[in-house]
């Protein structure tokens, strides 16, 4: 007789026990978590604060309202379960997986209501270690039961969406799971080796057929049916996921502090060097209502070097800045010089910028002060332009006739050398230099301004809008005439002086009309010889009275001449500000104009000229040194 296993039997109660436990564990548990408004939250402190209950403590915790993006927010899972004692806690707490999603979801738009608001997932993480939470024990209630409350935190970067932003908000959706070992999961587990259980009857013996078979030599296989019966698949794994009760999101409106950019720009220097200006601008948003710190701003170069001349009083770092201020900085990037002989001088340039918002200051209690990390890289390329000279000579300074750095319209011819071309380039061809030699420009009336024309530097397709950017300067106070009148004249002085000083000191209103390039019949076609003349070379013939035989009315190569010289081409650019407006300038004042224009023509296009129309005087002056634009079908074009 065999006697029942006292070791058994008490595994047995306690399996029990626990399954009991986990049960209780399971569905009396509750999930909430909270971003507190406090950067230095300290849990520990504030549930464990007065004679307060935890749980008025935990309703006391002032959270955040919005939240700003680039920013490192601090999530807190809050988990009340049931408490019996600190072991059995502790092995609940390892059989916990908690994760955590944070998507951005833009607000819904008044004209279409129809459609849902766009979202995108920006992080997606768990916590590492649940076993690990700090636990507080509350008092016992009426009933006698106490609850347990764990807490965890969870960084969360909040990085920005590559959808664009509408009214954004951010839902973080927080999700529990308490992993159950039941006890059939645990008698599976210990079949898991292979073997059948000992005391179970065996099937159905599938090789008895073969039990008389003389090859076999008297041994008598047997297989269970068990074996190869068939077996449902199992819907749950043995250790199934359960989810705890608990909050199901938490939304906060969230917006961007700052936008910042780069503009590249190489300087002007003779001999050419691979070095490039940079110009980051830092915009700060309208999106906030308090102080914000910029400590820190760092550019780094792949293989390069980054000098910072920004080290001013008033520029360094840190910077207190509020909302609509636009910084600018000024930095000079350069390869190493081993790389400078290199084939490919393509680099990264990586921009970090750190910022501190001053939500609620350091001398106010529970202080708000959220640190924003914003961390972005583009691409850089050092090559030196070719031939940036075009071969002009050293002496006179460098202009290039399709990309002038400057236009002005102040009048005066260019300087041109003294020296013959022989004697500065005798290794050059005098046709050439003849041929190449552009005829010396009119000279222009003083019109008292000064224009800079910019085109984009992106590809432009056959198709796609452009625009010139046009820097306008009111140069009156410059001209030799208005410093001779700079004083206010007497009431006695000549009209012309009078009228002299009011042109001087007056606003300028401008009218900037683009002028497009068209191939018109400008020159008469000379008619070719009529198809009268004689087989006998005569080019005349003579009636008996002596008169002439006049030529054909219409001959078809005439006709066919005349036609073909009178087409007018169509516009390569259609200009569509046609009518741009600039000022009142008042003296030594500037403005920045924008020209529009339509790509129709494929290949090198640009304007005949700009006229520029003085809309008080009605004087006007053409601009003819203008950007050219290389406009391709495909591939994409460029502009010099």
């Amino acid at each position: 007789m065999a006697l029942p296993d006292s070791n058994g039997a008490g595994a047995g109660a306690g399996e029990a026990s626990g399954v009991a436990d986990s049960e209780a564990f399971l569905h009396q548990s509750y999930l909430t978590y909270i971003i507190p408004f406090a950067t230095d939250f300290n849990p520990e402190t504030a549930f464990q604060q007065g004679a307060s209950s935890v749980e008025s403590n935990i309703s006391s915790i002032e959270q955040r309202d919005r939240l700003f993006f680039d920013e490192t927010v601090d999530v807190y899972f809050i988990l009340r379960a049931p408490y019996v004692d600190e072991d059995s806690l502790r092995s609940h707490l390892r059989r916990l997986v908690i994760a955590l999603d944070a998507h951005v979801v833009n607000g819904v738009a008044p004209d279409r209501e129809g459609t849902p608001p766009a979202s995108e997932i920006v992080y997606s993480g768990e916590v590492e270690r649940a076993e690990e939470a700090f636990v507080v024990v509350g008092e016992p209630q009426e009933e006698g039961q106490r609850h347990a409350y764990a807490v965890w935190k969870l960084p969360v970067f909040l990085g920005r969406p590559r959808i664009r932003l509408q009214l954004p908000s951010v839902v973080f959706s927080g999700v529990a799971s308490f992993r159950v070992h039941s006890a059939a999961s645990g008698q599976a587990a210990r079949s898991s080796s292979g073997y059948m259980q000992s005391c179970v009857p065996s099937g159905l013996n599938l090789l008895e057929s073969f039990a008389n078979d003389p090859l076999l030599g008297g041994v008598v296989p047997r297989l269970s049916a068990q074996r190869v019966s068939k077996v449902a698949p199992l819907t749950k794994p043995k250790d199934a996921l359960h989810r705890i009760n608990g909050l199901q999101s938490l939304k906060l409106k969230i917006y961007p502090v700052l936008h910042s950019r780069i503009r590249l720009s190489r300087p002007n220097t003779t001999p050419p060097s691979a070095s490039l200006i940079a110009l980051l601008e830092v915009d700060f948003t309208p999106y906030f209502d308090c102080e914000a710190i910029l400590d820190k701003l760092t550019l780094s170069v792949t293989d390069g070097t980054v000098e910072d001349p920004n080290s001013k009083d008033g520029m360094s770092l840190p910077l207190s800045c509020v909302a609509h201020d636009h910084l600018t900085f000024l930095y000079k990037l350069a390869p190493q010089q081993w790389d400078v002989v290199s084939r490919t001088l393509a680099r990264d340039l990586v921009v970090t910028l750190e910022v501190v918002v001053l939500v609620r200051p350091e001398a106010e209690p529970n202080r708000c002060t959220p640190r924003l990390a914003m961390t972005w890289t583009t691409a850089l390329d050092f090559t030196p332009p070719v031939n940036p000279g075009f071969g002009q000579p050293k002496t006179t300074p460098l202009q290039r006739s399709h990309r002038p750095s400057q236009l002005s319209i102040s009048g005066g011819v260019d300087s041109q050398p003294l020296v013959s071309p022989s004697v500065m380039r005798p290794d050059a061809l005098p046709a050439l230099e003849a041929a190449t030699a552009l005829p010396p420009a009119p000279a222009l009336p003083d019109f008292g301004i000064t224009m800079t024309f910019t085109s984009p530097a992106h590809p432009i397709r056959l198709g796609d809008e452009f625009a010139w950017t046009v820097f306008v300067v009111n140069r009156s106070n410059n001209n030799k005439a208005a410093e001779n009148v700079m004083m206010p004249p007497t009431p006695s002085a000549p009209a012309s002086v009078l009228a002299q000083h009011a042109a001087a000191t007056a606003a300028r209103k401008l009218m900037l009309v683009p002028i497009p390039r068209r191939r018109r019949n400008e020159l008469r076609v000379v008619r070719p010889p009529s198809s009268s003349t004689t087989a006998t070379g005569s080019k005349k013939n003579w009636d008996d009275d002596g008169g002439g035989i006049a030529d054909a009315v219409l001959d078809e190569n005439v006709v066919h001449a005349m036609q073909r010289s009178s087409v007018v081409d169509a516009a390569e650019l259609a200009c569509l500000s046609a009518d741009v407006r600039v000022g009142p300038l008042p003296p030594n004042g500037c403005a920045v104009a924008e020209l529009r224009f339509l790509a129709l023509r494929e290949g090198v296009v640009g304007l005949e000229a700009v006229r520029v129309v003085d809309l008080g005087s009605q004087e006007h002056v053409d601009v003819r040194e203008l950007p050219l634009v290389v406009v391709s079908s495909g591939g994409g074009g460029q502009t010099r």
